[in-house]
């Protein structure tokens, strides 16, 4: 049996976390990291005070947190991995010539890793940087990545997040985002009907993990000026879309 020093038991913690659709007991995370009662609680109550994982209430154990999430960004914005995403989403737009992104849920917000703007000239232009926050509760992205969160942390989620009117649309009722969400969960795509911006509908597509298809990794977006494209439309691409984050999928293998 090997004998991990402290910096590898902390890393087999996170990973033991991160490759659990669920949240994990204390007993579980010893079944599975084989790291002594003892030493695991020490390390649990340190990795739980940087914030790389989260210590969830009523003894409902404990889950991947903020720091290792930003970890796993900084991970996918890797220039390699970029520049492929980037030439697979190049190719989905000049498909569907609507601008297109690459999304991942960061701490309690959506990121854009790769972001690729259509030429058209009726295509929506939005201004936004690589890694900007983006709500969770009024986007297409947003609302994928918090229907496939384990319940517990859907639930945590929900509890925190400030559902702020962005438009006359914006789902601002817990009970009526949780059906949303559970819609999307068994659709298998998010919706954002001019809920973030009034004039633009998004759709997105989960890229799933292909360790765990029950976790979503990232997603696939695109959006829509409404005037000119209506949200049918915009699923009509579901088909290319999902072709697009089967690909990206597979350079995570890689």
């Amino acid at each position: 049996m090997l004998h991990h020093n402290g910096p590898i038991r902390a890393l087999l913690i996170v990973e033991a976390l991160a490759n659990s659709s669920e949240p994990l007991s204390l007993n579980e995370l010893i079944h599975t990291t084989g790291i002594p009662k003892s030493s695991l609680i020490r390390h649990l109550h340190s990795l739980s005070q940087a914030e790389f994982i989260i210590r969830l209430p009523e003894q409902l154990g404990y889950t991947i947190g903020t720091r290792s999430l930003r970890l796993s960004a900084n991970a996918l914005h890797s220039t390699r991995f970029s520049r492929s995403a980037r030439a697979i989403l190049k190719k989905l737009v000049a498909k569907i010539n609507e601008s297109c992104n690459l999304t991942i849920l960061a701490e309690d917000s959506v990121r854009y890793l790769v972001r690729v703007e259509s030429d058209a000239p009726w295509s929506l232009q939005l201004y936004v940087q690589p890694n900007t926050p983006v709500p969770l509760h009024c986007t297409a992205s947003g609302k994928l990545f918090l229907a496939h969160l384990a319940l517990i942390e859907q639930k945590a989620y929900l509890h925190r997040l400030e559902l702020k009117a962005f438009t006359k649309n914006s789902i601002t009722d817990v009970s009526v985002l949780k059906t949303e969400l559970e819609t999307s969960k068994r659709q298998g795509f998010g919706i954002d009907n001019e809920e973030f911006v009034t004039g633009m509908a998004a759709i997105a597509v989960p890229i799933y993990d292909p360790k765990d298809s029950s976790k979503v990794l990232a997603t696939v977006a695109c959006h829509a000026v409404t005037a000119r494209t209506s949200l049918s439309k915009l699923l009509s691409y579901r088909p290319v879309m999902a072709q697009a984050a089967t690909e990206i999928a597979t350079l995570l293998q890689s």
